[in-house]
């Protein structure tokens, strides 16, 4: 880096996006914006390094005095702030700023709560999480549902044992789904385009931006939760080849509190293919919308992109996918085995589990086939 700017942030200036790194500084009032691709450039470091070659080559043509810049706004989107309670004391808190689907959100740490220094890092580290999961128009790329949001996830009685032997979620990539749409542009994106710009020029774009999803696609590895507060019985159909199978059900929370942060988490759109439209300003899109012929699956989506630099050892990567170690004892919270079920089944769920060190976590039997005569339903399960 420059000798006329030591001392400050290597990436002052740029923002990381989820395949990009943005220079963005404004020259005589005007904002000067340009994206490095990290597949263009072989890696997310390699682009970094020509971001930061852009971002001074514009400072030093422009004669811009960034340490004078540096010294007066510090950290792009931090600023420091004191507040005036009701009874009249005054706290003071760093905060982060950031423009989240057209408004401008902040988040604020108190510097009496984690001292001046901590504080300070933890809105930073805060602008940076929320940054990375907006598109470049600064909208919300992946929309997490609420913590305490109830998931399941319905699997036959092999992948249950496979998940606790190994200890983990697994993520297959992409390319292993049968829905052919997945993670296509819709018929409305190709309509739209032909209308709002001349024909070639639209297509020409829309087809660049396939192409760059289809070289991501290898990349993309997703595990998949049905959102709902009950039990879903279509879901048991759907996903539960034999009578032996199995459900677990945790929170959103624990799931998110589980795995890396690397990990993105969006609930999925669902559109008509036909004539709906999915954004373009980011590639990760079209792997969050589905048509709504599968409405009812109500789906969460965790996507890890392999194409990122650095994994954790808790990443094992398959023939399909990657296996991600975690705490299952954490995260679960409950294990329900199928309606269709015998009781032998249910006892050997039971061993099984307790194998595994899951012995607090009680197994049910989906009450979903119950009589329905209420003296007969246990206390604590759900009537759907």
């Amino acid at each position: 880096m420059s000798n006329y700017i030591i001392d400050i942030p290597e990436n002052y200036y740029i923002s990381e996006y989820s395949h990009h790194w943005m220079v963005q500084i404004s020259i005589d009032k005007k904002p000067k914006t340009k994206n490095f691709s990290f597949r263009k450039y072989g890696s997310k470091k390699e682009a970094l390094k020509k971001a930061i070659s852009y971002r001074d080559k514009l400072v030093k043509d422009n004669n811009i005095d960034l340490k004078k810049r540096f010294k007066k706004s510090k950290i792009p989107g931090i600023n420091r702030t004191v507040a005036t309670r009701r009874n009249g004391v005054k706290v003071a808190y760093w905060q982060a700023i950031w423009t989240e689907n057209g408004k401008q959100r902040t988040k604020r740490f108190s510097t009496k709560t984690y001292g001046e220094n901590e504080a300070k890092e933890l809105a930073i580290k805060h602008r940076e999480k929320i940054i990375k999961l907006l598109d470049d128009s600064g909208q919300t790329l992946f929309e997490k549902p609420d913590s305490n949001t109830k998931i399941w996830r319905y699997m036959d009685f092999t992948k249950f044992v496979y998940m606790l032997e190994k200890g983990g979620l697994f993520f297959p990539n992409v390319e292993c789904f049968k829905d052919p749409y997945e993670g296509s542009y819709s018929r409305g994106n190709f309509k739209m385009r032909s209308f709002v710009f001349s024909r070639s020029k639209g297509e020409n774009k829309l087809q660049e931006q396939i192409e760059e999803i289809k070289e991501l696609r290898p990349f993309i590895n997703i595990n998949c939760w049905h959102m709902n507060d009950f039990e879903s019985a279509g879901m048991w159909k759907l996903y539960s080849q034999t009578n032996e199978s199995i459900c677990i059900q945790t929170t959103f929370g624990k799931l998110e509190k589980s795995l890396p942060e690397r990990i993105k988490f969006g609930k999925v759109k669902y559109i008509n293919y036909d004539k709906d439209w999915i954004p373009e300003s980011d590639n990760y899109y079209p792997f969050i919308y589905k048509r709504l012929s599968f409405e009812h699956e109500r789906e969460l989506r965790a996507i890890f992109d392999s194409s990122e630099e650095n994994f954790e050892k808790t990443f094992e990567k398959t023939e399909n996918g990657y296996w991600i170690n975690l705490n299952l004892i954490t995260l679960v919270q409950k294990i329900y085995v199928s309606p269709e079920a015998d009781d032998w089944f249910v006892e050997l769920v039971e061993k099984v589990k307790n194998k595994y060190n899951l012995n607090y976590k009680k197994v049910y039997k989906s009450p979903l086939n119950n009589e329905p005569n209420l003296n007969k339903i246990k206390t604590g399960h759900n009537i759907v």
